[in-house]
């Protein structure tokens, strides 16, 4: 409810599809006989995972909710390709939004990431995409972007460009959250 209402107060948008529709959602999703070690959207619903090597119950996470029905949003408004840089942007906006929505820091997955995971505790960081030097870094500059096949073209990696871009313009003081996530959702919404 609370991501339905973000959208829906702040921008004025009925819902993932902008009039209303539906918004499903499917929890304690397994994979192969397992417990599912993800959560995503499949172009229709939401699913959650319970967690496993790397997470905790996804569901738990504001942010990583909101990320899911924002890439429904980015479907039905720019509807960016998942693949290569368009797809990173997809992921980012993913991202954006869900640190928009929950507002208490500048990460993705906080709270749900088992110990020993991440040195940081985090999925993604916006203030240093970095992220430590472990599986969970990302560029911070498209000087030092993921390149090649794996991961659509490097969509999880190539977003902490974008991921960096946003929080340096929206703690811009001339600038602020509020602005900031008024052009991210006109760009998103009209010019993409």
């Amino acid at each position: 409810i609370l991501c339905y209402e973000y959208y829906r107060n702040t921008f004025n948008r009925n819902s993932i599809n902008g009039s209303g529709g539906t918004i499903n959602v499917v929890v304690n999703v397994p994979e192969e006989g397992h417990a599912m070690d993800n959560a995503y959207w499949s172009g229709s619903s939401m699913y959650w995972g319970n967690g496993m090597d790397y997470f905790s119950p996804l569901a738990k996470s504001l942010d990583v909710a909101a990320h899911e029905m924002t890439h429904g949003v980015v479907q039905e408004t720019a509807g960016l390709v998942y693949q290569g840089e368009s797809g990173a942007l997809n992921e980012s906006f993913a991202d954006i939004f869900g640190v928009m929505i929950d507002r208490d820091d500048w990460a993705i997955g906080d709270g749900i990431m088992l110990p020993g995971v991440s040195e940081t505790g985090f999925l993604r960081d916006f203030v240093d995409p970095h992220n430590g030097n472990g599986d969970w870094y990302q560029p911070s500059h498209y000087s030092e972007r993921a390149t090649g096949s794996s991961d659509n073209g490097g969509v999880h990696a190539n977003s902490g460009i974008t991921n960096h871009a946003f929080y340096l313009f929206a703690t811009n003081p001339a600038i602020g959250l509020e602005t900031a996530e008024q052009v991210y959702y006109y760009v998103l919404r009209d010019r993409l």
